[in-house]
């Protein structure tokens, strides 16, 4: 008589199914740890977006004249209500330049704010470089009962003055 045979068996064994199983879900959580951050940026970029438009609507609101149009000789630039804007809100913006925005996107101004001021410069640096003023236009966003951190976007110009 023969010694019973034993067949081969077909199939995984129960540690190749567990490893193939751990890095599926390796390969999941990478492929949702990359989703979630271009989510993120898709987020900020549109943030972003909405920044340039304040700043655009702000600019159009309170357009920077031209030099001989601001001051006299004797006048001082730093306190100019033309040049200066406290911080507005970008619905004030809006409702100002009588715009008639989709409420979507009014909604989404909602945070925003612009600023204008011109910054301080001493008189030798003043003479130094022939009367230019850096003028800093601000838009402020964020800063809600979720985000305690406010982001902001700075753009300056050079504007000079002449005597």
């Amino acid at each position: 008589m023969t010694a019973p045979r034993y067949r081969s068996r077909a199939g995984f064994t129960l540690m190749e199914v567990l490893i193939a199983a751990v890095m599926l879900a390796v390969g999941c959580i990478a492929i949702l740890s990359c989703m979630m951050q271009c989510q993120r940026m898709m987020l900020a970029s549109k943030r972003f977006e909405s920044a340039q438009l304040v700043l655009q609507l702000g600019e159009m609101a309170y357009p920077i004249p031209d030099p001989s149009q601001v001051t006299t000789s004797g006048e001082d630039v730093l306190n100019d209500d033309v040049l200066n804007v406290d911080e507005t809100p970008a619905e004030n913006i809006v409702r100002d330049l009588e715009m008639d925005l989709p409420r979507t996107e009014l909604e989404q101004l909602k945070d925003y704010t612009f600023e204008r001021t011109v910054d301080k410069t001493d008189d030798e640096i003043l003479k130094w470089n022939g009367g230019i003023y850096a003028i800093r236009s601000t838009v402020r966003w964020g800063g809600n009962r979720y985000r305690s951190k406010r982001e902001e976007l700075n753009v300056i110009r050079l504007w000079r003055k002449k005597p």
